[in-house]
């Protein structure tokens, strides 16, 4: 449990680091950028999505019809938003945490942040997944890397590993949509 927990303040601060960058690009330190998963059908040609049972979270999306197809939260929590004016909100559900914030009046999903293996990626990748399966759903990391993002759409998915295994899978908007 005190693991979970450490794990998910480390994603929230990693979130809100990247967030409050101030506009300028984020260093390469040794992650490799793919632009599409490699021989995979399963995913949209136009986008990344987190899958739940048949609803499929797009980033940017409004968050009102999927927070009302998810149903009620574990638990949720506001934060000042460092990207934007106002708030964000987080929503906590089994495995994954559900981002948002407000533009125009209007929730916006802002990002999905897988915490267990009892959520995957559409291509079947968790948290514990070896690097062969990131490797063959998304093509090679660069040598020495431990992180992996894969940009498509308007969407990048940040794959971490820790010790050959996922550690973290993030789900954001793509920044240079």
């Amino acid at each position: 449990m005190k693991r979970t927990i450490a794990i998910l303040l480390a994603l929230v601060l990693v979130l809100g680091l990247a967030a409050c960058g101030g506009g300028n690009a984020p260093a390469n330190n040794g992650s490799k950028e793919n632009t599409a998963p490699s021989g995979n059908d399963k995913s949209s040609a136009e986008d990344y999505y987190f899958q739940k049972g048949d609803l499929k979270i797009h980033m940017q999306d409004p968050a009102a019809p999927v927070l009302e197809k998810l149903g009620q939260a574990k638990s949720s929590y506001e934060a000042p938003s460092c990207a934007f004016d106002g708030m964000d909100v987080i929503y906590s559900y089994p495995g994954f945490d559900l981002m948002t914030y407000v533009k125009d009046g209007q929730g916006i999903v802002s990002g999905v942040v897988l915490r267990d293996d009892t959520v995957e990626t559409i291509e079947g990748i968790c948290i514990g997944s070896d690097k062969a399966a990131v490797e063959k759903a998304y093509g090679k990391f660069a040598d020495g890397a431990n992180n992996m993002k894969v940009v498509k759409g308007s969407c990048e998915l940040l794959v971490i590993l820790t010790d050959g295994a996922v550690s973290s899978i993030q789900y954001t908007p793509n920044a240079a949509k």
